[in-house]
């Protein structure tokens, strides 16, 4: 029986390419409420973006797990920055990162120090705290949080909900910038401190 094969069902791309199959093989339309909830995907990306370009994201999960969101989140604009498993798989070698380590959650650690989120399971949230970083919870075992078994990271609504659980991590842990915190050069920062001392 003829059959095809996706390395991964959490995305645009891959997803698109999964509707057109079912489209030719039945010979119908995509339906309406999966032509929407692409648009809503699409959208989801847009806002997404500015939360996410140019985060440095840590990723501890099984190699299948590991593979569709590291490659959806680099298709965000992230920077897959530390990415841990717990076994080979030809899925590693097209992981969007420098490395892909095989190891436990003290190499997770160990490797994200400066990322902006960390990506495992429930027994991350030592290190996560450790690190003083945000953790989502993602792949088994998800103990500590309520819905954990309904939580879908594939097809155009998953995507879409992966994008909104990770930015809202990120709204949720921004801080205003104020004075105290703007980042000046220390030739302007000593400039401003003889003008501010001049007056």
């Amino acid at each position: 029986m003829p059959f095809v094969v996706f390395d991964r069902l959490t995305g645009l791309e891959p997803n698109d390419a999964l509707m057109a199959l079912l489209a030719r093989v039945s010979g119908r339309e995509v339906p309406r409420r999966y032509r929407r909830q692409r648009g809503q995907l699409v959208d989801a990306m847009l806002d997404g973006h500015f939360q996410l370009g140019g985060k440095r994201i840590a990723i501890g999960a099984e190699p299948d797990l590991l593979w569709a969101v590291s490659s959806w989140l680099a298709e965000l604009g992230c920077e897959i920055a530390a990415a841990v498993t717990t076994t080979a798989s030809p899925l590693l070698a097209r992981v969007a990162a420098e490395e892909v380590l095989i190891g436990d959650l003290e190499d997770l650690e160990r490797m994200a120090g400066d990322c902006d989120l960390l990506i495992t399971h429930s027994h991350g949230r030592q290190a996560a705290e450790r690190l003083g970083i945000p953790l989502l919870r993602l792949g088994l075992p998800t103990f500590d949080r309520l819905g954990a078994a309904h939580q879908v990271t594939v097809g155009y609504r998953g995507a879409r909900d992966l994008i909104f659980d990770i930015g809202n991590i990120f709204i949720a842990n921004a801080h205003e910038p104020g004075p105290g915190t703007w980042r000046l050069s220390s030739e302007t920062s000593d400039d401003a401190s003889t003008a501010i001392t001049a007056h």
